[in-house]
């Protein structure tokens, strides 16, 4: 008799994707008037920041299609994690390291949109029924 595969990590890997991305999405709203307050950014550079963050998600959704293949969709995987964890991090300290705080605000939102595009790609695809992760 062949054994059947046990896909619990691979459903768990999915579902903290699904949080992660969750959090990508839905954090740094709230630190919108923080933004405001502390950098003097001003609402037309803040209505800037979700744009940002849903066009870099969608330029990594059209190109993880191309390379996910490539690369391997568990390294894939491990990567979007990664970035959207450096890029939730680095909007703590990052704009006060750079002159212009509202690049390292940008810089922080591009790092977890990829990763968050990464996640909503493969997670996607992963909670689908493929064992990617594995």
């Amino acid at each position: 008799m062949a054994k059947q595969k046990n896909y619990k990590k691979t459903l768990t890997a999915c579902y903290l994707g699904y949080v992660t991305q969750s959090i990508s999405a839905n954090y740094p709203p709230l630190l919108f008037l923080t933004f405001k307050s502390t950098y003097g950014i001003t609402l037309e550079k803040i209505a800037v920041i979700p744009m940002v963050f849903y066009l870099a998600q969608l330029l990594i959704d059209l190109a993880a299609t191309k390379f996910a293949d490539k690369i391997g969709y568990r390294t894939c995987m491990a990567a979007s994690q990664v970035l959207s964890a450096i890029g939730l991090a680095s909007l703590a300290f990052l704009p006060e390291l750079v002159p212009v705080p509202f690049a390292g605000i940008l810089i922080s939102v591009v790092l977890y949109a990829i990763g968050s595009g990464l996640i909503e790609v493969l997670g996607g695809a992963d909670c689908g029924g493929l064992p990617l992760c594995a």
